[in-house]
């Protein structure tokens, strides 16, 4: 693909992967307080979410999602209901950050905790299905294009994700545990809000 188009799809991949969102908040919060360790245990869950959603749009999942009132509905239930889970369950838990150092299953679930969060928003379909063919250019071949913008946007994310796990990290040694709860509630309301957000999402 043409190189200017190339560099236009990386500057605009930067700009939305590091925007604040339901998996920013989650994955800050938990460095914060669970420690680097459960932070990147999250990472390849919000890898392979992004991959199945880009994946799913460009197969036709997506515009089926869009024309279909009921499996539209359903998805947004889920992914709304999931955020809810998750956001009451953090605010539950700021009242025993002490307690909170990660056990192994801690760390397992982790991934596909990341994962749901990623696979289950339907925003992320109709972002694809909008975003990414605005960077294809129609006189070159199709897949190897894909190829290219998947894998960049991938591992765009990617390094985003331990932007923000090391300095969650390194910074959460500093605060104390006043501001580590309020830092924790503050994800929880976040994720709360992603769900309000999700719930009265309309099909575009």
């Amino acid at each position: 693909m043409p190189l200017e188009l190339w560099l236009s799809f990386c500057l605009a991949s930067l700009l939305i992967i590091a925007s604040p969102g339901p998996a920013v908040a989650l994955l800050v919060t938990t460095g914060v307080n669970r420690g680097r360790r459960a932070a990147l245990a999250m990472l390849p869950g919000f890898f392979l979410g992004d991959l199945l959603a880009m994946t799913l749009s460009f197969a036709g999942v997506g515009a089926l999602l869009m024309a279909s009132a009921e499996l539209f509905q359903l998805f947004k239930w889920l992914g709304a209901a999931y955020l809810l889970y998750l956001g009451i369950k953090m605010w539950r838990e700021s009242g025993q950050l002490g307690e909170l150092a990660p056990t192994d299953t801690d760390i397992r679930l982790g991934t596909a905790k990341a994962f749901l969060v990623t696979a289950l928003n339907p925003k992320s379909l109709a972002f694809f299905m909008a975003f990414m063919p605005q960077f294809v250019a129609p006189s070159q071949p199709l897949l190897p294009q894909l190829a290219i913008l998947f894998s960049t946007f991938l591992v765009l994310g990617v390094l985003s994700d331990l932007a923000f796990t090391f300095l969650a990290t390194s910074g959460g040694r500093m605060l104390s545990a006043r501001l580590r709860r309020i830092l924790h509630r503050t994800g929880a309301g976040s994720l709360i809000g992603a769900s309000a957000l999700v719930a009265a999402m309309r099909r575009p």
